[in-house]
């Protein structure tokens, strides 16, 4: 690296990491010395005109990189107004790594700039705005519907459970409000996945295991069940599924995800091996509470017609499929 350009290369790339941005540069020499290091592998850009560290970048989940994205365009482009499901990314909602891109932009009914691959606009007129983790959005149960009118069952309940965990509102609120918008086409799509909505779902993966039980007509399961731990005692596991069934059995349901062996913040700092022990202890720890633990992963959720011969396999009660579009 060029050593009249080495500090101010350096200074810029720890600025945006400590501002959660991508790195820009308008400045003609710096931005060439910029894109010289994008092509030696020194630096990505993740989006036309930003850089970013490889190493530091790819430490960062897809959401945390987008919303990066955003930020960065917002500076760019304070006057813009982020929606749909870019703003609900923004409201830290569950968003799915499929719906992260195209990023999806308001404009108003007068404007004529055109949509492109990776940014949606729409036309919404006026309408209420906030500003959610320093960026320009709508506001947050206008996110919520337009989401929830545009997306499919499984993806508009991960979108809905967050709406009720992180935006302190109520299922009856929400409700109330989606059925003041009876003129809004696809307002009964959002209205269906509303009234399944709780705020206990602890993340969209757990959103979508659910959506696939209620879909595929089984019984619907209660969610973080408290069982207390008889061998050390102390405080209770919590398991993410439970099932009463007829029979008196207890079935607990357990989502496996790869973040709680590799993601930091979930692992506190223990390997992989340490971390597997755990789950094998907590496993163990449920079956003396005369609970069955049926684990299951989000690959195996996706496969409908796999997850519902595992549900079977356990004695999971099924009634007839459940017809999209019908609210509870």
């Amino acid at each position: 690296m060029r050593s009249s350009t080495q500090g101010v290369i350096d200074k810029l790339v720890t600025q945006a990491e400590r501002d959660r941005y991508c790195i820009t540069c308008p400045d003609g020499p710096l931005r060439r010395e910029l894109s010289r290091l994008l092509h030696q592998g020194e630096l990505l850009s993740p989006w036309r005109g930003m850089f970013a560290s490889p190493e530091l970048w790819n430490q960062l989940k897809p959401t945390e990189q987008s919303r990066r994205i955003v930020r960065t365009l917002a500076q760019k482009h304070p006057k813009w107004t982020f929606c749909q499901l870019t703003a609900a990314l923004m409201h830290g909602l569950e968003v799915g790594y499929q719906d992260l891109q195209p990023l999806h932009v308001a404009i108003g009914n007068n404007c004529w700039t055109k949509s492109t691959a990776k940014i949606q606009r729409h036309m919404m007129g006026d309408v209420q705005t906030c500003e959610a983790d320093g960026v320009r959005v709508t506001e947050f149960k206008q996110t919520v519907l337009d989401c929830l009118i545009e997306l499919d069952f499984k993806r508009g309940l991960a979108i809905a459970d967050s709406a009720l965990r992180v935006g302190g509102i109520k299922r009856a609120d929400l409700i109330t409000y989606i059925k003041s918008h009876r003129d809004v086409p696809g307002w009964e799509r959002a209205l269906d996945a509303a009234s399944w909505a709780s705020p206990l779902a602890a993340n969209g993966g757990e959103s979508v295991a659910r959506a696939t039980i209620i879909e595929q007509g089984f019984m619907v399961p209660e969610l973080q069940i408290a069982v207390p731990n008889l061998i050390e005692g102390g405080e209770p596991y919590y398991a993410d599924f439970m099932w009463n069934l007829p029979d008196g059995t207890r079935v607990a349901g357990e989502l496996d995800g790869l973040d709680k062996y590799i993601d930091p913040k979930m692992t506190g700092g223990k390997s992989v091996a340490r971390v597997m022990s755990d789950e094998r202890r907590r496993e163990s720890r449920l079956g003396a509470a005369n609970l069955r633990v049926m684990r299951f992963s989000y690959a195996e959720v996706e496969d409908a017609e796999k997850f519902s011969r595992i549900l079977g396999a356990y004695g999971i009660p099924r009634g007839p499929a459940r017809p999209r579009g019908r609210a509870r």
